[in-house]
């Protein structure tokens, strides 16, 4: 016998399997019909940003606050200065798996500075949540 034969030797079992389970199922009712979607609770809400503001620095002395994420499904990935930049001397340093950064540093000068803090979490089988907050740090001379 060539293979092709046995080929579609082997498979005809496999069919006659498939077309008696058909028959068998056919006249099976389902009384139980599953909901269209899935109830994977409520949707996450926005990201919020602790503290509200951030306290005054002072020129030429060591500063340090922790903002941190609150409301969050899954954990922080990153955090970034996305819009206006902080004060010279001082930078935002994310703290990995306390869903936190801290802006720390001695500020060079005296001024007012405004900028905008930008934090993404993971994702689980989706985009994960994002958000950004804008703050106002002033440097006292």
């Amino acid at each position: 016998m060539k293979a092709k034969h046995l080929v579609v030797l082997a498979i005809l079992p496999l069919i006659a399997i498939a077309a008696v389970a058909c028959r068998l199922t056919a006249g099976i009712t389902q009384t139980h019909q599953p909901e269209a979607t899935e109830d994977f609770g409520p949707a996450p809400g926005p990201l919020t940003f602790a503290p509200d503001t951030l306290p005054t620095a002072r020129a030429g002395e060591m500063y340090e606050a922790t903002i941190r994420i609150i409301g969050n499904v899954t954990p922080v990935g990153d955090f970034s200065v996305s819009n206006g930049s902080l004060p010279a001397g001082l930078e935002l340093v994310f703290v990995e798996g306390e869903d936190a950064a801290i802006i720390s540093g001695i500020p060079e000068g005296a001024g007012v500075s405004t900028f905008a803090v930008s934090v993404w979490c993971f994702g689980t089988q989706v985009s994960g949540q994002s958000g950004d907050k804008e703050y106002t740090l002033v440097v006292e001379g």
